[in-house]
């Protein structure tokens, strides 16, 4: 089968389509590359297309859904200080974005969708460990954004028969993970630290949970 993940030039993105690749699936990559880097897709082995392109291009999503059985949709504006800056951009991919791939892969017959939600929905509540039937509290346009998204994909599976699943990333790491990029987490920044024999930075007083 063929899976269309976007935002599949980033590290999460890059690791689902190697992981598809491995099993013998073909894999249909599109990504704007605004955050993205080639090189991800470089070292994916197998029957790879590359499409160049935004999900709020329709004709760029038209093209990347072709023959594909389901879509990892992992792209989005995926910084909560980019969101504050400018939440607009953030609502339009997020949100938006989310929305016209979810009708586009209806229209299509397609009937699987996985969604890449955040933990950043939750809030900042000390309650812990964060569970599902909690309350959601966003305190961010990032974080309203994804969750908006959530109840979009919810609902097509409730309208539509759609095979769907948003799963909530808190600190996602591993291999491949740039510890310099913009947007990099503090996972990959200790370990880079550490490897270079120097103390990682901790901000605050070093309780902070997530």
């Amino acid at each position: 089968m063929r899976y269309l993940v976007t935002g599949g030039a980033g590290f999460i993105g890059s690791a689902i389509a190697e992981a598809l690749l491995a099993r013998g699936d073909a894999v249909t990559v599109l990504d704007n590359l605004s955050s993205g880097r080639e090189s991800n897709l470089e070292r994916l082995k197998g029957d790879v297309v590359f499409e160049r392109g935004d999900v709020r291009d329709a004709k760029a999503r038209a093209k990347a859904l072709t023959g594909v059985a389901g879509v990892f949709h992992e792209a989005a504006v995926a910084s909560v200080g980019a969101s504050i800056a400018d939440p607009i951009t953030c609502d339009d991919v997020n949100t938006r974005g989310t929305l016209a791939l979810l009708e586009d892969a209806r229209a299509a017959g397609i009937k699987r969708f996985v969604f890449a939600a955040s933990a950043a929905a939750y809030g900042d509540g000390p309650t812990l460990p964060k569970v599902e039937t909690m309350a959601p509290a966003p305190l961010s346009p990032y974080a309203a954004s994804k969750l908006a998204g959530e109840h979009y994909v919810r609902s097509y599976a409730h309208l539509h028969g759609m095979r769907t699943a948003s799963l909530r990333y808190f600190n996602v790491f591993g291999v491949h993970q740039d510890p310099n990029g913009e947007y990099a987490a503090v996972v990959p920044k200790f370990v880079d630290a550490l490897l270079a024999g120097k103390a990682p930075t901790v901000f605050g007083d070093g309780e902070q949970t997530r």
